[in-house]
């Protein structure tokens, strides 16, 4: 009874969780993208992007990168459960 108790648990923190993780994902790939952005900045001597440049490449990054992970993130947490089960996962 306990098992099962968990498992719903588990089931209705999957939204707040796949949330957090795109989050964190997206965040991530804007800071590549900015210091992607510096490093170019910085090795041509000149400015090859500006403040703005930078400002809404880091706004597309950041919601591009959180529509791919949000429908990405729920297969990935149902692969790792069901390989944490043991079962044999199909592809």
């Amino acid at each position: 009874m306990v098992n099962s108790m968990v498992k719903s648990e588990s089931k209705d923190n999957r939204p707040r969780l796949v949330l957090l993780s795109s989050i964190a994902t997206s965040i991530v790939l804007v800071i590549l993208f900015l210091f992607g952005a510096i490093s170019t900045n910085a090795l041509r001597g000149g400015f090859a992007y500006t403040q703005v440049d930078m400002a809404a490449g880091s706004i597309f990054v950041f919601v591009i990168s959180m529509i791919i992970s949000l429908s990405l993130w729920p297969k990935v947490m149902d692969w790792l459960e069901k390989r944490g089960e043991g079962e044999v996962v199909s592809k």
